[in-house]
């Protein structure tokens, strides 16, 4: 069945919902204002102070710990299964999930943080090193907010492309007005046969809360609905924790300390890659990947100190250490070796910040004042290893491919960032005026070691200083006490990577050679946005059309041709002049409520497309068309529900295949049911089925860059029908 129809009778279904919402408000009780403002939403990531979401000249989506749960979710791809615009990447069956793409802009370039400390590098470099950024457990995050479009003007350099601000419980959340709470959750998933399990507890006195939680997941390689059986392997384990102390002082200011930690394990079996391609000799390709990331915090909240009618001072340290080993046998060569390959990734990020807020009348005007500093230092080191064993006589190098191990791909790198911010709301009856500045300095200094210098004697690694100075202006505009109509303007900045500037890599077999680029400009973005949202007493609508246009973007390990002086073929990071995405988002929710049974019905639309005013190419990093449909029932106490959710998604036929044919995901329709049961105050039961229709398909971002006959393709398609079951307990 082709689903391009259904995808575009879905959109027609959800932008008449858009459009004739209000006409069903009109017929409602007429206390509309008054009722409305029960529904307001109340987002940080937009301001980085609370804000109603009928205040905000953008788009943001949420998520909350109870949709999680509702839907069995254990990971970050999870979170973001049903919020079209947002895609979790994948690096193929060893790796998972590595970075998260908002409107065809991802990796680096959005910025990642929990309770406002910022994630650490997404790097990768061949097929056996990749430092995915998959540090969080979402069975310890209350809520994300999701910012689509560029962000520098408050959030700086690594913010051109979205931001996603996730937050952890505070020990109130779970103790409410009680001295003690607390609360445990487990599921299974029988697609990969996992179990994940999260307990949290919250105790407090009269000035004083600690929560302590823990969380573990186990499981294994996920079903493949286009094979009988996934040929890889794989086995993960991983354990989380979090502490957070809050304390309240006499004057109604709290001081926070939060420790956070992850680590896990991968052990992986790559059987799908035997015998094919560049593996074409290859009988075994194993992986052992552990991943470990710990983050400390340090808050101040406090209100009325003079200068700000409140703010938060934060300093956080975040350390993350990646290690992988891999294990290549070519026992079919002509002559037989083994192969031993190591890579490390590990960085440090170090910073502060201050957040304050002022509200002041001036001019008969008034405004709502957010300013502040920032500050943040990052050290990152790589290197990789390797080690060849002649499996006839035992004899061993440590040269491959003519590259001599151990050696590093960057320098080791300093990167400093400063930054500072003035953002001024102005409310003027009806409209709202919000006016943004944030000022950017950001140096990177390599350190060129021993290691580095013996490897690459010909490479000149550079330091480079940039600033930036990065507006937002938005309006807001209020019809109704239930309407809004916004515009936005934002400028997007991001200083050159140390991966990009600095890269070094030379294969003497394939005589290529990576060189660094001083001259590397910094990427440039200017996004437009306009939206409409709309709210009332049981129906809601949005939509927003946006475009931003990218000047400089930076494209890595571009090939140059030969070099005059070595022969060698050189490849460098280089700036694409223009690109532009653009696109269109909306959504509708609509409650009915009998005397027995409410109704639940929803849906949201995202279309995009990206161009290389370069080469006049699509931007394959923009995904199909994609809507979703929900459908749910219970009954008005709340006993139990159940929700049906479609996805629909076009194929994928916008892309670039001028370096050759690339694999088309066909579109698809996939339907999961979600049940829930609440066995008395305390207990809930839930169930899921996933895929209702045991079908076959594949998600873009899995096979990105695959060509059509790549023999691992049937490997990397989504589960069949699964079953998911889970408890909750809360006391």
């Amino acid at each position: 069945m082709h689903w391009r129809g259904s995808l575009r009778r879905a959109g027609s279904l959800i932008c008449l919902g858009v459009a004739c919402l209000p006409g069903v408000q009109a017929a409602e009780d007429a206390a509309t204002a008054d009722d409305s403002e029960t529904l307001d939403e109340i987002v940080v990531v937009a301001h980085k102070h609370a804000r109603s979401l009928r205040d905000v000249a953008a788009t943001v989506s949420v998520f909350t710990a109870d949709t999680v749960r509702f839907e069995l979710g254990n990971t970050l791809a999870d979170v973001f299964r049903y919020a079209p615009g947002i895609d979790f990447e994948s690096a193929g069956g060893r790796f998972g999930s590595e970075s998260i793409n908002i409107r065809g802009i991802s990796g680096n370039r959005v910025a990642m943080l929990i309770d406002g400390v910022p994630l650490s590098d997404q790097y990768n470099v061949g097929s056996f090193s990749n430092a995915t950024r998959d540090f969080v457990n979402a069975g310890l995050v209350d809520s994300i907010e999701v910012l689509r479009g560029p962000a520098s003007a408050l959030y700086g350099s690594s913010a051109i492309g979205g931001v996603v601000a996730m937050r952890t419980p505070d020990p109130h959340r779970l103790k409410g007005g009680e001295r003690q709470g607390g609360t445990a959750f487990a599921n299974y998933r029988d697609d990969n046969a996992s179990v994940h399990a999260t307990a949290m507890q919250a105790l407090a006195s009269d000035r004083a809360s600690l929560l302590v939680g823990g969380s573990y997941r186990r499981g294994q390689e996920s079903d493949a609905s286009a094979v009988d059986q996934n040929l890889d392997q794989r086995e993960l384990s991983g354990r989380s924790g979090l502490v957070k102390l809050v304390i309240d002082d006499a004057f109604g200011n709290s001081w926070r300390a939060s420790v956070y930690h992850q680590d896990s394990e991968v052990d992986s079996a790559l059987n799908s890659m035997l015998g094919s391609g560049r593996f074409r000799s290859t009988t075994a390709l194993d992986g052992h990947d552990e991943y470990r990331s710990d983050i400390l915090s340090l808050e101040y909240r406090f209100s009325s100190a003079g200068l700000a009618d409140d703010g938060v001072l934060r300093a956080y340290l975040q350390q993350a250490d990646i290690a992988q080993r891999t294990y290549d046998e070519r026992g079919g060569a002509r002559t037989p070796v083994a192969i031993d390959r190591d890579f490390s990734f590990e960085q440090q990020i170090a910073g502060f910040e201050a957040n304050l807020q002022k509200q002041l009348t001036l001019g008969g005007m008034n405004h709502r004042l957010g300013f502040g500093i920032e500050y943040r230092e990052r050290e990152t080191e790589e290197y990789r290893d390797g080690l060849e064993t002649n499996l006839t006589d035992g004899s061993q190098s440590k040269t491959l491919l003519g590259e001599v191990f151990p050696l590093r791909d960057f320098p080791i790198s300093t990167t400093t960032e400063w930054g500072a911010y003035l953002e001024d709301t102005v409310t003027l009856g009806r409209f709202s005026l919000i006016a943004a500045l944030r000022a950017d300095a950001y140096d990177l200094r390599p350190d060129v070691d021993a290691m580095y210098r013996e490897d690459y004697p010909f490479a000149e690694p550079v330091a480079i200083s940039e600033s930036e100075l990065s507006p937002k202006l938005g309006v807001v505009y209020r019809p109704a006490a239930s309407t809004e109509i916004w515009l936005q303007y934002a400028h997007g900045f991001r200083a050159p990577p140390y991966e990009d500037v600095n890269i070094s890599l030379e294969i003497p077999l394939f005589n290529y050679r990576a060189i660094p680029n001083p001259d590397l400009a910094p990427e440039r973005s200017d996004g437009v946005d306009l939206g409409v949202r709309w709210r009332g007493t049981s129906a809601s609508a949005d939509m927003s059309l946006f475009r931003t246009d990218y000047d400089n973007f930076i494209e890595s390990r571009v090939r140059l041709g030969p070099d005059p002086a070595s022969g060698r073929i050189l490849f460098q990071a280089r700036n694409i002049s223009r690109a532009v995405i653009e696109g269109v988002e909306a959504g509708s929710d609509v409650t009915l409520e009998g005397d027995r049974f409410r109704v639940d019905v929803g849906g949201r639309l995202y279309w995009a497309r990206g161009q290389d005013h370069d080469s006049g190419e699509a931007l394959n990093s923009v995904g199909p068309p994609q809507a979703v449909l929900s459908l749910g029932l219970s009954p008005v106490d709340g006993a139990w529900q159940a929700r049906l959710k479609g996805t629909l998604t076009d194929d994928w036929s916008e892309r670039d295949e001028s370096g050759g044919e690339l694999f088309e995901t066909p579109g698809n329709g996939v339907f999961d049911l979600f049940l829930a049961r609440r066995v008395g105050p305390r207990l809930t039961l839930r169930a899921a089925v996933l895929n209702l229709t045991d079908r076959t398909y594949w998600s873009w971002t899995d096979v990105r860059g695959l060509a059509p006959d790549d023999p691992v393709l049937p490997y990397l398609s989504r589960p069949g029908r699964s079953f998911s079951l889970g408890v909750d307990l809360n006391w």
